[in-house]
């Protein structure tokens, strides 16, 4: 079901944040493809680091008993301690980036990243957040939002990830109209105005 124009859910403001805030709940391919070198670093790190700690402990205290010879660990332990050490630094790395769009971490390269990419798809005429991609209804979009908003905060309990193409970012979209210093030589030019692409699709989001 769509909302009509009477039953738009309504979202409060976005609490204050230190940094600027780049998307409330950005989708899962945007957090990853915004990840920093360091983010891959702790990711590879966090990788090794599982199956590295394992063989350490072996050596320091062998599953052998006190004063034997360190045992030979299974390969099926290793692989399980990659496998751990892998999906950790991958969920570390995307707390991390997840962080930088709520604005709770320092976020210029973001900022400036995300800028682009939106005022391009602007540019362009195209829907910024591409929530006419999505074949959920109005209805299950705003579902998906309320259900994983946030939900960085409890990753380490429970990963949630978005997947949904939706509206609710959290931000004016007024502000890509805006042109930052160092914005004039991306080439953009004119925007298309944002009620203009929003009536081009409205079959698909209204």
């Amino acid at each position: 079901m769509s909302y009509t124009a009477n039953s738009i859910p309504v979202r409060g403001p976005s609490a204050p944040t230190e940094y600027e805030l780049i998307d409330s709940d950005p989708h899962f391919n945007r957090v990853v493809g915004y990840f920093r070198t360091s983010d891959y670093g702790v990711w590879a790190a966090s990788t090794a680091g599982f199956p590295l700690a394992l063989a350490a402990m072996e050596r320091l205290e062998s599953s052998a008993g006190p004063y034997k010879a360190p045992n030979k660990i299974p390969g099926g332990a290793l692989r399980v301690a990659t496998f751990l050490g892998l999906s950790g630094g991958f969920l570390l790395a995307y707390i991390r980036s997840s962080q930088r769009f709520l604005g709770w971490k320092e976020n210029a390269r973001e900022v400036k990243l995300d800028r682009y990419e939106i005022k391009k798809s602007l540019s362009e005429g195209k829907l910024p957040y591409h929530e006419n991609e999505s074949l959920l209804d109005d209805r299950l979009k705003d579902v998906a939002n309320r259900n994983s908003q946030n939900s960085v905060a409890i990753a380490a309990i429970i990963p949630w990830f978005n997947f949904v193409h939706h509206p609710y970012h959290g931000i004016n979209i007024q502000k890509y109209y805006e042109t930052r210093p160092g914005e004039e030589d991306w080439g953009f030019g004119k925007l298309t105005p944002y009620e203009e692409i929003k009536a081009k699709y409205a079959k698909h989001i209204e």
